[in-house]
This record gives C-alpha cells, structure tokens and sequence, in this order.
C-alpha cells in the first residue's frame, strides 16, 4: 500500500471543486473524466486514433540497425534469465510478490475523525488477515481525513470486507467500504511491429516481476506484425509499478525505440461494477424548468430521506437546468427515481416536462461509472 501522499492523488474528497468544470451533458463528462483519471490513464477505446498516429512514422523494426533480436535468445531457459538478475534485484522482485494481488486493497469511508489505525485492525481482523492499514490524514494539521485503506492477505478476504463492512456502525457513525481503485494495468506504445508476442514477453519480463497477461495489438491488416503498442497486466500495484519506473528510465529501449509507458485505464470486471453501482448516492436530474433553484430542488427530493447537498452548475450555455442531489444513503436515492410523477415546481409536474430526466448518477448502458469525488 501507498503511504499518504499516494492515497491523495488516488482519491480527491473534495467534493466542493467536482463540479466546476461539468459539461452541459455529464454523461460526456463521465466518459471523459472515467474513473482512473488519478494515474494520467490511456483509455483503451482512444488506441485506434492515438497510437496509430504515433506509431505511422516508419518504426525501427529490429534488423533496421544491425541489433535484431535473435528467436533462439527469446526462447533462453528460464534458469538463464533469472541467473542475469543481480542478487538484489532478485531480492526485491521477491518482496514485490509477496505483497497481496491486486483485489485485496479495500477503501472504508465514513469514518469517526477520532478512529486509529488499531481501531480499524481490530474491525478488520476478524473478517480475515490483514496486510496494512493505512489512516489518511491531514499533512499539515495530522488529523484524520475520515477514510482509510485496508490491504487483506487475499482477494476473497476483501471481496468479504466489503460485503460485511458496508453501512456497517463503527463508532456511531455509518461506514463505507467498497474496492480500491489501484492499477495494475500498463499501455506501452513504440513497440517495434515485427516483434512477435513471444519476443515482447521476453523483454518485459526480463523488466520486472509479476507479469500476468499481455496483449500485444494485432494488425488487422497485417497478422504478422503488430500495431506498436500493447497492454500489460501484472500482479499487483507494486510490480506494475516498478517496471513502470524501469521502463521509463532514458536508457530503456525497446530495439532501439524509445517505448511510451504509462498507467492505462483497467478493465472492470462484473464484481467490481457491482460494488461500485452499490455505492453510489446522487441523483442526477436533467431539463429543469428555468430558474429552479438548489433550495427548491432539496425541498422537493428530501422527503425521501437526508439530503446532503444539491449542486446546479452552469451549463455550456450558460443555462442551469441539470443538476445532481446528493443523498445520505443510498435507500434514498432508489426510493427517489420511483417517485417521477409526485415532483412538482411551481405546480407543474417535472415528469411532465419536456426532456425530464432523473437517474442514478454515473449508472448508464449498463455500466457503472464511479462519478468524481462522489
């Protein structure tokens, strides 16, 4: 696990900046901002006009300067490669992979500002064997930000945590828990198109430890060769990011080709949708009468239950007729978007307004998107 400094840059819990620079269609600003903008991530659905564009120039395919990369040397005995590792390289790959996999970090929100560290070992340690815990806190003032991080040995402990933990009394007040949203995932661009899968795996995991499965972009209109950029999930955080760092080094090259290496967006998986849709509290409602204010729309929606906070932001035009209502629990928000027809402004009917809209935030086509800051 990260210590403060990284924990900050995952999450931004300032809530009273998310909004500032909303567009007038938040599903655009969903899909853009996504949920791992925190690592400077390469959405995969960008790949076909980015790299392309990076990588028309003509590449230095092995053989271009005399130092092609012999088939016989990227099939050597594994003996071999690990016997190239120096003593303390091969040390710390060793610790790097006895971290806990990626799947065992999980965010617990909500918390008392007076909670400790041992405090929540002891909430934790019951469920399963926990790795670390980690209390975010203010730099300057040291008190308790109210979240934490807490790695367990396994993912199914986590998976655990979060189904136990969840809206759970700790200390007279309401916890959240859902999974961490550390990467494990690398783009890397430049890679030379006449390497095979075989040669690219070889380099990579002469990089670093923990490498577990690599897609390297095909050329449809090319089989044999591939389109110079390829994806790469490893164990964990840590793994990922130690060969992040190697690779990124000025002498690390790829058949002479200086590689593009950056954290890439991670692919979610059903669970992990799941957990993400179960948290989310805020209503999004779009196509308001002109002129509604923030005060009538939290007199209107919290007969449902305790309403946080409402937020109007101007549109591209100017006009304020969308905004978001912030729930204390998420009971409230279900109950609230099965009520269309009994929201009335001014006494007329929203549900009978032109265009009204009024869903779940960040839950669309399916998908669950983990709004900013939310």
């Amino acid at each position: 696990m990260a210590d403060n400094t990284e924990v900050e840059e995952r999450v931004d819990l300032d809530e009273d900046d998310y909004m500032e620079e909303i567009d007038d269609d938040p599903e655009e600003q969903l899909d853009d901002d996504g949920e791992v903008g925190r690592d400077g991530n390469v959405k995969q659905n960008d790949e076909d006009e980015e790299y392309d564009a990076e990588t028309s120039k003509e590449d230095q395919s092995p053989g271009a300067n005399g130092s092609h990369i012999n088939t016989e040397d990227a099939v050597e005995d594994e003996d071999k490669r690990t016997a190239s590792i120096s003593e303390d390289e091969k040390e710390k790959h060793d610790q790097l992979l006895a971290l806990p996999p990626h799947g065992s970090e999980v965010f617990i929100g909500g918390l008392p500002k007076d909670a400790s560290e041992e405090d929540l070992r002891d909430l934790c340690e019951p469920i399963g064997e926990v790795f670390e815990v980690g209390l975010v806190k203010d730099k300057d003032s040291g008190e308790s930000k109210g979240f934490a991080f807490v790695a367990f040995r396994s993912k199914e402990v986590a998976k655990r945590a979060i189904d136990e933990l969840c809206s759970k009394d700790f200390k007279g007040k309401t916890i959240r828990c859902s999974m961490s949203e550390t990467n494990n995932r690398l783009f890397i661009g430049n890679v030379p198109k006449s390497w095979t899968e075989k040669e690219f795996r070889k380099v990579i995991e002469d990089v670093g430890p923990g490498v577990d499965t690599i897609e390297l972009i095909k050329d449809p209109q090319a089989p044999s060769r591939n389109r110079g950029f390829a994806f790469v999930l490893y164990y964990n955080n840590a793994c990922a990011d130690y060969s992040r760092q190697k690779m990124t080094s000025a002498n690390f090259k790829l058949d002479g080709n200086t590689p593009t290496v950056s954290w890439a967006e991670p692919k979610s998986t059903p669970d992990h949708s799941a957990a993400a849709a179960s948290q989310v509290k805020a209503l999004y409602v779009k196509n308001l009468p002109e002129n509604t204010t923030t005060k009538q729309l939290k007199e209107l929606f919290q007969r449902h239950g305790e309403v946080t906070k409402v937020v109007t932001p101007p549109g591209k035009s100017g006009k304020r007729d969308f905004g978001f209502i912030h729930y204390a629990e998420r009971s409230s928000a279900l109950k609230a978007i099965k009520d269309t027809e009994k929201y009335e402004i001014d006494g007329k009917s929203l549900a009978h307004f032109p265009g009204f809209v009024l869903e779940i935030w960040g839950i669309h086509e399916g998908k669950s998107v983990r709004p900013a800051n939310v």
